[in-house]
């Protein structure tokens, strides 16, 4: 089934074909709306109407092309970052801005997000000896920035170290701190203050 899914002020929108209304019916606090009755601009209009905590799902005849449509009206970020985890199994998380999150940040000029994931987790976190792994996944959200509307695509992918120093947050990057914890910590501690888009990737990587 053909699916994007974007987060829009921390609230997952999936666009969706109406061949999985059916479906989609049946799944727990989310709002249905179809593109036959509302168009994108408005359903972007009316988000702040609906609970933060419910997802919004659009019925599209095609999911495809009405996603373009929504990216056309943003400015495009790409950014990369990791899950990365040690010898020891734990889990490097830092914590910004008042959140949990994972080491990520805007890829350069001419620059792989493969690269860029490498070099934003060492340069955040102060660490080195990662080896990268496979993809998790790819995520995107929206955000303001000098009145101007940015979609960040973000690539996500496992890593591991062996670097066993001290980790050195990023300060200038508002980053407080970069710590390892463990699996019970993160569902503990991480899920708790989160973003809904970090701890997606966080539960893809958890059960892999």
């Amino acid at each position: 089934m053909a699916q994007h899914v974007v987060y829009i002020d921390d609230r997952p929108v999936r666009f969706a074909p109406i061949s999985a209304s059916e479906e989609i019916s049946m799944l727990d606090n989310c709002r249905v709306v179809s593109e036959s009755d509302f168009s994108i601009e408005e359903v972007l209009d009316g988000l702040h109407d609906l609970p933060i905590s419910m997802e919004l799902v659009y019925l599209c005849e095609n999911p495809d092309a009405t996603w373009k449509r929504f990216v056309y009206l943003y400015t495009l970020s790409i950014a990369a970052g990791g899950v990365v985890r040690n010898e020891a199994g734990e889990v490097l998380v830092i914590f910004r801005r008042g959140k949990w999150d994972l080491p990520k940040g805007k890829l350069d000029y001419d620059e792989t997000p493969e690269h860029a994931a490498l070099r934003e987790v060492t340069e955040e976190c102060g660490i080195n000896q990662l080896q990268l792994g496979a993809p998790i996944a790819v995520t995107y959200h929206t955000y303001v920035e000098k009145k101007k509307r940015f979609l960040k695509k973000t690539h996500w992918y496992y890593m591991q170290s062996s670097d066993d120093r001290p980790l050195v947050p990023q300060l200038e990057e508002d980053i407080e701190q970069a710590v390892w914890m463990t699996t019970q910590q993160v569902l503990n501690t991480v899920f708790a203050n989160t973003y809904r888009s970090v701890r997606s990737v966080l539960e893809m990587a958890l059960t892999h």
